[in-house]
């Protein structure tokens, strides 16, 4: 093995040439080293005796390295390609240097595999820029052209290494697997090489014909791979298979003049081009090696790290320590584990944390090494309870799926608990998993489960804390939503997404492999956890050292096959004689993509083919346990879910799929026992682990396991499962929503997303049947129940179409799906939206009564059947939320009579009603009507809410109506939590009363705190804003800071619609400012006459409102100060009762001009 010349036969003696060019040549996988360019019946070697070396003075080198080595079971892993290159570039450079040829020109020759060695060595080479290393340099710079032929730039496919494998190697080893097309390893030597690909001449040749290996004929390399789409280079196909592409026998070979024309021409340039080529590089060199001594002599290090996270930090007021990302030169294949991290600051030590919240219901299953990866982490994250940092620190594990990333940082939280005041853990698999979890760190933290509050928790913490976002893979994901803007913590992320490191201001950590011995000690005590190290180590190293390597030295691999091994009792080498079987048989099958997948998946294929073949109940309850998991999320799988659904499944007879764990058992506790029995199959095969929290017991599955648990089925096995788990979930949800179950539904939320995102990758016209439909209205309303209403309406929406279309209008399952979604629209203030699905609602329910007899009502076109009373209750509602008072008193009127009437007092839906008409009566300033419903309705929040507030607009018993609202407000937090939308109504209706307590400062306290609340919950555009600011400029004016007030009113007038029934207090408060800041009765009185308009010519509003006579208080104030007597008497004419106190004291709380009093009215 190494570099020799063939320029002449072993017979014969090589004249003495003064030679003026190198071509070198670099065989492929397949063939041994000469053979490859050896015509096996002619005996022919083309590049010695058929190329016209002597008449170019060409040297013909050949580079030769033991192939049969790297594809053997238990070779050199992937790193051997970065070793290889450096074996060729070192040989290269003594043969040139012992000639004093470094700057004779070089073109390379190469096949298949040889041809990513050769990549690999140019980009070493050219990385090297000391002084001291310029003969690695020479290669780089004496190189003039490449010629590959069949170079798998973009790897093999898995038919080649299923079929073309040598005889003596029939199971293709783990570094052939890192071949495969699309794996990282070739994707970085491609990146590497880019850059510097400009320099060479480039020519890839394919092969046009296939090669047989027994009943297959296939492309060893095919076009796509071996001619990716690059500019400014070469390519062309030959006509032979991809061993004859480089065997030609005469000059008449196909493909043989191609590649001779090559050769000759890039020689022929050689000649100039290398000269120039030398004295550009040097002169490159020198200005570099000029510009880093003038740096470092002014003392000024160069910015060595740029990243997203620069750029959102800059704007945020703070700069991370830059973290020095690793060169070509030292090459992340020099080692298992890729570190860089930034340099600490000095932060002074104080007293451990006491850890008061660990929200980790996780736990390390096995030890995966790495101590210096977690000491360097401690390291770099600093302090945890230092007091002084602004910005949280954030540090980056990325790296291939098993290789522990998730165990590393489980560990870590373990051993570093007690170092925090709290450590949270995210699942950010998707995006809804990552809110779902921000959600329930925001109901620890007492502010509800609204999106952004477990994160505005954090920002406001003085006490350390620990953020793990876990399995934040996808590369869409914006992170920055969910990494705290401030406060004293450490955010640690894992991800499969190398870019994800962008995100990091500490550092960054890249895992692959285990460290080979680290991985070795792991399968071994693992495999026999009761022998002495000592012992097993001197008796299966050697086996075990197999095994991890062609494990790739994956932690989770590792730990599967450990066991494996141990609880089937199996020597190593038959384990590895299995495992190559598995690994093969995986191939053939589209779930395995790529190393990592078939490393792993064999290692779970083997205990999974025991479950399979095992005859007893347990087994086959294990194999549909596993399978109905497959579909939900992968983590945290309550037990509970089948004990739920259970009695409402069982009944069910249209399922395709009927796992007998529950349609054959006789009651709950029979489903408990197998459950018990058949998870316990699972879990002593190592398939799934367990975790409790508060007596609830989950089931968890290893992300790259619970995707192989999928793509293992068939098609129409799959589609059958997951409709077997959605009906799970979906039955397991209660129809009645019962309070009691709140906390379980809020479990199932990750579980229902996995779900249904699976059904829309599956039936892209979701619902596809009346049981989707079904299964998306239970898991909308556990959505709705969370607060999730945008996420609730999409669903609800969909049933909605699907019902109507195969139901009908006014069909009982129809109107079902509109009243949920129209609550949904309800509580996301799109009210319009609302009002429209309603009355179409109405509209139905008018024409199909549910019986004759409910036609024979007078009069007639007044229905009084439940379903039509009901909507009319809501309607009241949506009426007043929009401002149309009248129309809600209208349609509450009747149905407060019809249910009265039928159902009797004390219903709970005439209750509602009656509660939904006192509101309206309230706002219409019809006070006795509204205090003698809420006086009949029960004592709940709302209705106490709303008693309270009764007292405030009437300015009587003002303690006990703070005392009604704060109470409801301290409720409310308590249950909903303090970001929820009826929590922050209650903080807006405590403001109204503390401004008439005259404590305007606390009412603007309380409101200021809550306008971001307001804004990351519920949007800038949303009538929960419009009614916050609105709320916020009346406590401004009444504490004379006008110049807030006038921001928000200017605010308010550009942004409310004119057609929305908050315009009048909006256009009203702008004239009010104008005419009282800023002194300009013009425009003020401008305003008022729209509003006149509305009132007068469009019939908008109603004379009565207080709001139009608060507008008329404001006009005759100006004609007062104007002496407008004609106006006056009209304006009093309309408005008979405008001027006097009673008048202006009744005007719910609205502040009265102050405009120039101190000249009396005339």
């Amino acid at each position: 093995m190494g570099i020799f010349e063939v320029n002449a036969s072993n017979e014969e003696a090589s004249p003495k040439v003064d030679f003026t060019i190198d071509i070198v040549f670099v065989h492929g996988l397949h063939e041994p080293g000469r053979d490859a360019w050896v015509d096996p019946v002619s005996g022919v070697m083309w590049l010695r005796d058929i190329f016209p070396h002597a008449k170019y003075q060409a040297r013909m080198l050949l580079y030769e390295y033991d192939a049969d080595r790297l594809m053997a079971p238990g070779g050199p892993d992937v790193n051997v390609v970065f070793n290889e290159a450096l074996s060729l570039l070192n040989e290269l450079i003594a043969i040139r240097e012992l000639e004093q040829a470094e700057q004779r020109p070089i073109i390379f020759v190469c096949h298949g595999f040889g041809g990513l060695l050769v990549k690999r060595a140019l980009v070493y080479s050219q990385s090297k820029k000391d002084f001291k290393l310029e003969h690695i340099r020479s290669i780089f710079r004496s190189t003039v052209a490449l010629i590959f032929m069949a170079t798998p730039h973009q790897g093999f496919r898995k038919d080649t290494l299923l079929h073309a494998n040598r005889s003596n190697q029939p199971e293709p080893n783990n570094f052939m697997l890192k071949l495969l097309e699309g794996s990282e390893t070739l994707q970085e030597i491609t990146d590497l090489f880019a850059p510097i690909m400009k320099h060479f001449f480039v020519y890839n040749f394919w092969e046009k014909l296939r090669t047989s290996f027994g009943k297959h004929k296939l492309f060893i390399v095919d076009q796509t791979s071996a001619s990716p789409i690059w500019d400014e280079v070469d390519q062309c196909g030959i006509n032979a298979t991809y061993c004859g592409m480089v065997r030609f026998s005469t000059r008449l070979s196909p493909g043989y003049s191609l590649v001779q024309a090559a050769l000759e021409k890039y020689i022929r340039v050689a000649y100039a081009t290398v000269p120039r080529r030398w004295e550009h590089d040097l002169e490159l060199i020198r200005r570099e090696r000029q510009h880093q001594a003038e740096t470092s002599m002014s003392g000024n290090l160069p910015n060595v790290r740029g990243s997203l996270a620069d750029s959102y930090y800059a704007a945020t007021s703070y700069k991370p320590t830059p973290s020095p990302s690793p060169s070509p030169a030292t090459s992340p294949e020099s080692s298992r584990e890729s570190v860089a991290y930034g340099v600490e600051e000095l932060e002074s030590p104080t007293t451990p944390s006491i850890n008061v919240h660990y929200l980790v219901n996780r736990q390390a299953e096995y030890y995966v090494g790495r101590q210096s990866q977690t000491d360097s982490l401690q390291e770099q994250l600093g302090s945890a309870t230092s007091r002084k940092r602004q910005k949280p620190k954030v540090f980056v594990i990325y790296g291939l799926p098993g290789s522990g990333k998730t165990q590393f940082s489980l560990r870590y939280c373990q051993d570093k608990r007690n170092r925090y005041w709290g450590v949270f853990w995210i699942d950010c698999s998707t995006e809804s998993n990552a809110e779902n979890g921000f959600g329930e760190l925001g109901i620890v933290a007492g502010k509800g489960a609204q999106a952004g509050a477990g994160q505005a928790w954090l920002s406001q913490l003085s006490d350390s804390w620990l953020l793990i976002l876990d399995n934040a893979n996808d590369p869409n994901l914006d992170l920055f939503r969910y990494i705290p803007a401030a406060g004293n913590g450490h955010v640690l992320i894992t991800t499969r997404n190398p870019g994800a490191r962008f995100y990091n201001t500490a550092g960054w950590f890249e895992f692959r492999g285990m460290d080979p011995e680290e991985a070795i000690m792991l399968l071994l005590r693992l495999s026999y956890p009761d022998k002495g190290l000592n012992q097993i180590t001197d008796l299966h190293r050697k086996d075990a050292g197999i095994i991890a390597s062609e494990l790739g030295y994956l932690a989770l691999a590792l730990k599967q096959a450990a066991h494996t091994i141990r609880t089937r009792l199996l020597p190593l080498r038959r384990y590895l004689k299995s495992l190559l079987g598995c690994r093969q048989t995986l191939l053939s099958r589209p779930l395995v993509k790529n190393a990592s997948d078939a490393n792993i998946y064999s290692t779970w294929e083997l205990p999974f083919t025991d479950i399979l073949n095992g005859d007893t109940r347990n087994y086959r309850d294990a194999v549909d346990l596993f399978h109905i998991f497959a579909f939900m999320h992968f983590v945290s799988i309550p037990a509970s879910i089948f004990s739920a659904c259970w009695e409402s499944l069982r009944t069910c007879n249209n399922f395709a799929t009927r796992p007998s764990i529950i349609f054959d058992s006789s009651s709950m506790r029979v489903v408990g026992d197998r459950l018990t029995a058949a998870t316990g199959v699972l879990y002593n095969h190592s398939i799934i682990s367990k975790s409790d929290d508060k007596s609830i017991v989950y089931f968890n599955l290893h992300p790259a396991i619970h995707q192989w648990s999928r793509e293992r089925l068939e098609i129409h096995d799959r589609a059958k499962w997951l409709e077997c788990s959605a009906a799970i979930l979906a039955h397991s949800i209660s129809t009645n929503m019962e309070t009691s179950g709140r906390a379980f539904r809020r479990l199932l939320l990750p579980h229902i997303e996995a779900c249904v995102r699976l059904l829309q990758s599956t039936y892209p016209t979701l619902p596809k049947t009346h049981q989707h439909a079904s299964y998306l209205d239970k898991f909308a309303l556990v959505y709705a129940e969370a607060g999730q209403w945008k996420r609730a309406r999409p669903f609800q929406t969909k049933v909605v179409e699907f019902r109507s279309t195969k139901l009908g209008q006014a069909h009982p399952l129809t109107l079902i799906a509109k009243r949920r979604l129209a609550s949904s629209l309800w509580n996301l203030f799109d009210i319009r939206a609302c009002i429209e699905l309603q009355h179409q609602m109405l509209i139905s329910q008018f024409r199909s009564r549910p019986s004759i007899s409910d036609w024979f009502v007078w009069p007639p076109w007044k229905p009084v059947h439940l379903q039509y009373c009901t909507t009319l209750s809501d309607l009241t509602g949506s009426l007043w939320l929009a401002g149309m008072r009248d129309w809600s008193k209208r349609a509450g009127e009747r149905a407060v009579d019809a249910l009265t009437l039928n159902f009797g007092s004390d219903d709970p839906l005439t209750l509602n009603a009656m509660f939904n008409l006192a509101r309206t009566y309230l706002h219409l300033e019809e006070y006795q009507k509204g205090e003698r419903l809420l006086s009949e309705h029960p004592d709940t929040l709302m209705a106490v809410n709303e008693m309270g507030m009764y007292m405030c607009t009437q300015k009587m018993k003002l303690p006990e109506a703070e005392s009604l609202v704060r109470g409801v407000l301290q409720m409310r937090k308590r249950i909903l939590g303090e970001e929820h939308a009826y929590t922050l109504w209650s903080v807006n209706d405590l403001s109204k009363v503390y401004v008439e307590l005259g404590r305007s400062n606390e009412a603007i306290a309380m409101l200021e705190e809550i306008v971001p609340v307001v804004t990351r919950t519920l949007g800038d555009e949303r009538v929960g804003m419009f009614m916050t600011k609105g709320n916020l400029s009346r406590a401004y004016v009444r504490a004379d800071k006008w110049d807030q007030a006038g921001e928000l009113i200017k605010w308010l007038r550009e942004r409310v619609p004119p057609d929305h029934t908050d315009w009048v207090y909006a256009e009203w408060g702008y004239a009010f400012f104008v005419l009282h800041h800023e002194d300009d009765a013009d425009t003020a009185e401008k305003c008022c006459q729209a509003i006149m308009d509305r009132v007068f010519k469009e019939n908008r509003f109603s004379p009565s409102d207080s709001r139009v006579n608060a507008t008329a208080e404001i006009l005759l104030r100006i004609y007062e100060e104007q002496g407008r007597y004609d106006e006056i008497r009209g304006l009093k004419e309309r408005f008979p009762g405008i001027g006097s106190s009673k008048i202006r004291t009744s005007m719910n709380s609205l502040p009265l001009p102050r405009w120039r009093l101190e000249h009396p009215p005339r």
